[in-house]
């Protein structure tokens, strides 16, 4: 049995994933999709491609390097890491205990499968941020997409590292980071005391 599969179930919450939209993760940040229709796109190429454009907002709240108007000079500047995130082993189980979020607090994040053939999926989990600065479990929910269709975080917004099922899925990513572990990426780990139980599960998610 691999590490995520739930001992009891009895006392947490059961998290059912929906598929994804751009309507119900517009909350969160945007779907990166082939549009079905774009008066906007455009023919490149000499007419063997056609362009569609600004499918995401890329988002860096930290302050240029030359900004004298810097409210906050401590703040480290960032530059954009585009990055692969080989995810290769998929989850086997019915269920997933969900242990920790994790936040950009100061940038965006894109998750785009690479070489997806619509065969495989994975799913994204989400919570609000609370007045405590921390994670509202009561507001976690969960969207499956299959590996033609990408994501992009807003800043700040709480998530699940990627779970990846049925097979191996690469992402390239893009998140702007500063080299500073707390502000590049901020984790939040669920105890009994913060409403996690089980070891420090907060919730199952369904998978099948």
């Amino acid at each position: 049995m691999s590490p995520s599969a739930p001992q009891q179930t009895s006392t947490l919450p059961v998290i059912q994933p929906k598929p994804i939209t751009n309507e119900n993760f517009e909350r969160w940040g945007q779907v990166v999709r082939l549009p079905d229709s774009d008066p906007n796109a455009v023919q490149v190429n000499q007419g063997t491609a056609q362009k569609f454009s600004h499918l995401a907002k890329f988002i860096n709240l930290r302050p240029a390097a030359t900004d004298s108007a810097n409210p906050n000079p401590a703040l480290a500047t960032a530059e954009a890491n585009i990055a692969i995130f080989k995810c290769y082993k998929p989850v086997q189980d019915s269920q997933f205990q969900i242990k920790l979020l994790e936040r950009h607090s100061y940038s965006s994040q894109m998750f785009m499968p690479m070489g997806g053939d619509g065969n495989g999926s994975y799913v994204v989990v989400t919570a609000e941020n609370g007045p405590d600065d921390k994670p509202v479990l009561e507001t976690l929910q969960a969207f499956r997409c299959n590996n033609t269709l990408g994501i992009n975080y807003k800043p700040n917004v709480w998530h699940h590292p990627m779970i990846v099922v049925e097979k191996p899925v690469q992402f390239m990513t893009i998140t702007y980071e500063s080299g500073v572990g707390l502000e590049d990426c901020e984790e939040y780990w669920f105890t009994k005391e913060a409403g996690g139980v089980q070891g420090g599960a907060a919730a199952l998610i369904n998978l099948v």
